[in-house]
């Protein structure tokens, strides 16, 4: 009887630890809502001048002329509205520094996708930074549209949570 009884006191432990541990997992996961109507930017420099407050749900549609590493799991992208005038490494830098600053964490395990390789960033990128070389990486970037929250600084997103492009197709997908 004594037996009996412990095995089901193990398996209720068992159980119950297994129900809170994927409790945790469903909330763990982000809840992904779209940003306002007034808070969705077909060019970088609306975004800019519009100087949404800090932590605003803003989705901004640009080229992305600049992708530099930062740190092991950071990714900082800089939109533009064009990239026609952009011819070298110089001139990407130039036009980063008067794009909107989007900063993106790497994380392989929850996508796939968001890494600086070829499947990856670099395939949405004009120019990107290896170590203090910046080298050509796309002649002709596709469309993206950059969801996230504002920064700090108000001219920049702070925190991307979604990363879409335009296929062959002119359809937009979404990086994951």
């Amino acid at each position: 009887m004594r037996s009996l009884v412990s095995a089901a006191l193990v398996c209720a432990i068992f159980f119950s630890q297994s129900g809170a541990d994927a409790q945790k997992a469903k909330r763990s996961q982000p809840v992904l809502r779209p940003p306002s109507p007034a808070n969705r930017f077909v060019t970088v420099v609306e975004f800019q001048r519009a100087r949404r407050a800090a932590g605003a749900n803003v989705s901004i549609e640009g080229y992305v002329v600049l992708a530099e590493k930062s740190g092991s799991s950071t990714v900082r992208l800089s939109l533009v509205d064009s990239t026609d005038k952009v011819l070298n490494a110089r001139e990407a830098k130039q036009a980063a520094r008067a794009g909107a600053p989007c900063t993106a964490t790497m994380s392989a395990k929850q996508r796939p996708g968001w890494t600086m390789t070829r499947k990856g960033f670099l395939r949405l990128a004009m120019y990107a930074t290896v170590g203090k070389k910046c080298v050509a990486v796309n002649d002709a970037p596709p469309k993206v549209r950059i969801q996230g929250s504002v920064g700090r600084t108000r001219a920049a997103i702070a925190t991307v949570t979604k990363v879409e492009y335009h296929d062959e197709d002119g359809e937009w997908r979404e990086l994951n």
